[in-house]
């Protein structure tokens, strides 16, 4: 049977998929290469919304915007630098003995560390038996010393990151609702972008609603953390309730990675099994009660975001950007699913329609039916003029 040739149409709609590909691999490059000026706008972009109902609460009290936002960004510097402050101490001292730590810890883990050794000779002689002439062939190839950027450079490009960021909410902020009009707006059409309007409030809004409920159960989270830390004996409590306070807003990998660095600290720190199984077996309780029950019930099914798309914005956040998209991956996704549900809202003028029509697509569709409809059954009459003469409103029938 012979193969029919794909026609013009499949081409173009083949053509049309390619070139959507090549569009998003060009446009994930690009991202990539402009790290260091697209995530400072992004945070930016995420502090305004955040920051953006403090201002509205201190522009009804008479302040006007651009003092409002200045006080606004410096009373989140000045939180910042608190918390900084008050986990300096602690932080530098855990450094200063990080050698020490680092024996007490390799010595206390000698058993484990031997049992690997073991268990990776046993996988080489295995690779040997299988295949004697692997190891005669193969050859080493010498180190490659990658160029790594001083601490001076490193720390240049992290404050101008942080300036950047601050400055660009402060300007967001002081700008306000006139901004987005303003983009919005065409020059044929003077009339203001109240549809851009409205679904950049609402999301600043669930973001903000979102990340403030977070912010409440964190910092409970870290209470808790704080005075378990203390009462079972580990050392610099307030230390670990800031780290599982900070490390929550990073769902799942960042409740890990606090129990991960008390569990190690806890080895360090005490002689006995029990101990160590105490301080993780606890903040395991704290940290799965305020995931599966205190955060779906304040938090809601509203912004509630799969595991799966968590753990898989982390990773692909973290090969992209690094530190900084793992901080920007859960702000990103419950964004878009704040614009997902926001734009599958209808409008103002399409839910108030005449005849019943809910929207404008919706009624089209049907306008469009109907004409298909009628043409059909002018092409059948067209093809059998006789059975439309009998069915005519003369006919005996």
């Amino acid at each position: 049977m012979p193969i029919a040739a794909p026609s013009a149409r499949d081409w173009g709609r083949r053509s049309q998929q390619s070139l959507v590909v090549i569009a998003i691999v060009l446009f994930i490059g690009s991202l990539h290469l402009a790290k260091s000026a697209v995530v400072p706008i992004l945070f930016a972009v995420f502090l305004a919304m955040l920051l953006a109902p403090a201002v509205a609460l201190l522009r009804r009290l008479g302040i006007p915007r651009a003092l409002a936002a200045g006080i606004v960004v410096a009373s989140l510097v000045a939180i910042v630098g608190v918390g900084l402050n008050a986990t300096w101490r602690p932080a530098r001292g855990w450094l200063d003995t990080a050698p020490q730590t680092m024996r007490t810890l390799e010595r206390k883990l000698r058993p484990v560390t031997r049992f690997i050794a073991k268990v990776e000779s046993v996988s080489e002689q295995a690779e040997r038996v299988a295949d004697p002439g692997a190891t005669q062939s193969d050859t080493k190839v010498p180190p490659t010393t990658a160029e790594k950027k001083s601490t001076i450079a490193n720390t240049q490009e992290w404050l101008f990151a942080i300036l950047t960021t601050l400055m660009v909410t402060y300007f967001l902020l002081a700008a306000g609702p006139s901004l987005l009009v303003k983009i919005a707006s065409t020059p044929a059409s003077q009339k203001p972008g109240t549809r851009l309007l409205r679904v950049a409030t609402a999301i600043s809004d669930d973001l903000s609603r979102y990340f403030a409920t977070v912010t409440v159960i964190n910092l409970v989270l870290g209470i808790a953390t704080t005075v378990t830390m203390y009462w079972l004996g580990m050392p610099n409590p307030l230390l670990w309730g800031i780290v599982a306070f900070v490390l929550n807003y990073v769902p799942y990998a960042g409740s890990a990675a606090t129990l991960a660095l008390l569990t190690i600290v806890a080895v360090v720190s005490f002689d006995g099994l029990g101990k160590v199984l105490a301080v993780a077996g606890c903040y395991l309780v704290l940290t799965t009660v305020e995931g599966q029950v205190v955060q779906p019930i304040l938090v809601g099914r509203r912004l509630d975001v799969s595991p799966l798309f968590v753990f898989l914005s982390l990773w692909f956040g973290g090969w992209l950007w690094g530190i900084a998209g793992v901080a920007l991956a859960v702000p990103l996704l419950v964004a878009t699913k704040a614009l997902r549900l926001e734009l599958g809202k209808p409008g103002p003028t399409e839910s108030a329609q005449p005849g019943g029509r809910e929207s404008t697509v919706r009624s089209r569709a049907a306008e469009l039916l109907a004409a298909g409809t009628a043409q059909l059954h002018a092409r059948g009459d067209a093809r059998h003029p006789a059975i439309a003469d009998d069915q005519s409103p003369g006919s005996p029938l």
